[in-house]
């Protein structure tokens, strides 16, 4: 009487589990194309929570305020006077400088004030930190009220963060930095570059739990 060898019959259900696995990572790579990065960070962190990742819940409470930012800002990003960046770490808000200010000061033009006004209602919507950099061309100050591009950046930052702790944006959560001509975005070498440098730049730190979790 023959005796079938068994040792091998653990391949059927591995080779069978390798393909499932197969087809699901393929499966995520194609929605990683088909749709936005937010609503697809949120179907992956549905995923965990279906497969009893205890923090899901919190991360998908972060996402949802991430994508309620995007909805929030999708006119001024329709209309060109926000450029707006996200990432699994940060929201990036790009404003050219002069949508906020005139050429060498640092007092927000009122018509800013509209464009500010959304960005504020978005932050008083997540707990995290947020970051207000200042960046200016490489032109000299001559003549102008700053002794340096440097000084007038940081200031213009500070008027940014003024105006958003104004419509409730907690002070605590804010930051100003003012980098001048030194991170430029393009190079200083045309009016179109120079106009690319001239920004004011808001960055919303994701993940809030993460972050605090460091400091």
């Amino acid at each position: 009487m023959s005796h079938k060898n068994n040792s091998q019959l653990w391949m059927v259900p591995f080779a069978d589990l390798m393909t499932c696995l197969v087809i699901l990572f393929l499966a995520l790579y194609g929605l990683s194309f088909s749709m936005k990065k937010s609503d697809y960070e949120i179907a992956i962190a549905n995923m965990q929570k279906e497969l009893g990742d205890k923090g899901a819940g919190k991360k998908i409470a972060e996402l949802e305020a991430t994508r309620q930012v995007e909805k929030d800002l999708k006119k001024q990003i329709d209309e060109g006077s926000l450029g707006m960046e996200v990432t699994t770490s940060r929201i990036k808000l790009t404003f050219s400088s002069p949508i906020l200010f005139d050429s060498g000061s640092a007092v927000l033009k009122d018509s800013a004030k509209a464009v500010l006004d959304p960005v504020a209602a978005s932050l008083l919507k997540m707990g995290t930190k947020v970051i207000v950099e200042g960046h200016t061309d490489s032109a000299r100050m001559l003549g102008k009220k700053f002794a340096s591009n440097r000084e007038l950046s940081i200031m213009r930052a500070f008027s940014v963060i003024n105006y958003l702790t104004t419509k409730g944006v907690p002070p605590a959560r804010v930051t100003a930095f003012g980098y001048g001509e030194f991170r430029p975005a393009a190079p200083n070498d045309n009016e179109a570059n120079r106009l690319k440098n001239r920004r004011i730049e808001i960055i919303i730190m994701r993940q809030a739990d993460a972050q605090e979790g460091k400091t």
